[in-house]
């Protein structure tokens, strides 16, 4: 089978980066709503980590799984944990759509089950994790102006490249292809 919806939901951390661009209701892109983006990235994959935990066919996937939350509940308590330290109130993006968009991820994949979730799942990993390390590499980190901050996101972002990684490693075990594909 071949799910090129996975990419693109992926990429939905990306999209509402970029679709904010530079600038935030007529302002700068700023600590408050990178915060909420970064605790959002977290809060997705923590979820959807759970579900490969839980549901994954394969040993592999579901130690995946405990790995990715384990680790993403450590960073969004970091950051949450700075954000309070620095009195700052995350503030999503106008016109966020990152709740209904991981409500359709998470509905998507529990309609798999057997070696199918495990696909999705592993696709939608290695398209999220690649996405916002783009995102934060290439958007975020030039626009964060609090040094705490910006130097929390440069100590994780070795982590979503090690999630990367394991993905991939999975992926490869499991043979699940890593191109993006078209579903046909």
């Amino acid at each position: 089978m071949r799910y090129s919806h996975l990419f693109a939901i992926g990429t939905v951390l990306c999209m509402m980066i970029f679709s904010t661009g530079s600038s935030v209701a007529g302002g700068k892109l700023d600590d408050a709503t990178i915060l909420a983006i970064f605790d959002q990235a977290n809060a997705t994959d923590i979820y959807i980590g759970r579900l490969g935990a839980k549901y994954g066919y394969t040993e592999e996937v579901r130690k995946l799984g405990e790995m990715v939350t384990s680790d993403h509940v450590a960073v969004q308590q970091m950051g949450r944990d700075l954000a309070r330290k620095l009195n700052i109130i995350p503030t999503p993006p106008d016109n966020d759509s990152g709740v209904a968009d991981e409500a359709k991820i998470v509905a998507m994949l529990q309609s798999k089950s057997g070696r199918a979730f495990d696909e999705a799942y592993l696709r939608h990993e290695l398209s999220f994790h690649q996405s916002v390390i783009d995102a934060v590499k290439g958007t975020l980190l030039p626009a964060i102006d609090n040094k705490a901050f910006r130097e929390l996101v440069e100590k994780v972002v070795p982590g979503f490249e090690h999630h990367l990684a394991k993905t991939k490693e999975v992926a490869k075990k499991l043979g699940v292809s890593q191109e993006k594909t078209v579903q046909r």
